[in-house]
């Protein structure tokens, strides 16, 4: 697809009655769907006005991942947040933490940096999840627990979770990461445990490396997100 030109000059932020909008020569920013992209924080807003700014001849969409995150949030998560939180619940059915390896030093590696975060989640939410060696199904009769936690999120840190939980895997290290109990980077090392320690064992995989290298930047991109948000507090914290 070819790239749409550039086909305005100044862009502004406002406060607006729902929140704060960008303008394009004056006018109104819009998400792919046609809403009015109301942001619910000044910074959030400055710093999507930052990446149409920065804007080239050709627009990049790529090039913009916070605005991006923000019309996907307007556009998907707020139209049907009940089944988003639906999905993101389904996740502590079969969380990645559940699954331990047959071998003895992977699996104890898993124990040390995995088995926490689910004390954790106890501890948080009330939900106690079994663990197993394999990739057998588990029967998770707690994981329910999550569902009422997930409905306490605003849209916008729904959304942010939601991308957070797709490129790990896990729910659980999804919630501890909106929670601010881990950062970006300790969220992939954690979720990709396993990956890491093949690479160790058995040297790097380039092809591998390219896509890891891409979750990092959009895990990144969602943990910037998150710390533009305005305060809420969060089960968790």
């Amino acid at each position: 697809m070819q790239a749409k030109k550039r086909f305005y000059k100044d862009v502004t932020t406002d406060a607006g009655d729902d929140g704060w909008v960008i303008k394009l020569d004056n006018r109104m920013l819009r998400s792919p769907a046609g809403e009015l992209l109301h942001l619910p924080s000044p910074a959030l807003a400055a710093a999507v006005a930052d990446e149409w700014r920065a804007q080239d001849e050709h627009i990049d969409a790529a090039s913009m991942p916070l605005f991006s995150l923000a019309v996907t949030v307007l556009d998907r998560v707020m139209p049907q947040q009940p089944a988003i939180v639906c999905e993101l619940a389904g996740y502590g059915d079969n969380d990645l933490l559940c699954y331990r390896a047959d071998d003895d030093d992977l699996a104890a590696r898993q124990q040390q940096f995995w088995q926490p975060w689910l004390e954790w989640a106890d501890s948080a939410f009330g939900v106690s999840l079994e663990v197993a060696t394999g990739i057998m199904p588990v029967n998770q009769p707690h994981a329910g627990g999550f569902h009422d936690a997930l409905q306490q999120f605003d849209a916008w840190r729904l959304g942010a979770l939601h991308r957070a939980v797709s490129l790990g895997g896990s729910l659980v290290l999804g919630l501890g990461f909106v929670a601010g109990r881990l950062d970006a980077e300790q969220l992939f090392n954690t979720a990709f445990l396993d990956e890491l320690w093949q690479n160790e064992k058995w040297g790097r995989d380039y092809e591998a490396e390219d896509r890891q290298n891409y979750i990092r930047a959009e895990l990144a991109e969602a943990a910037r997100f998150l710390q533009l948000l305005p305060d809420q507090p969060q089960a968790g914290t």
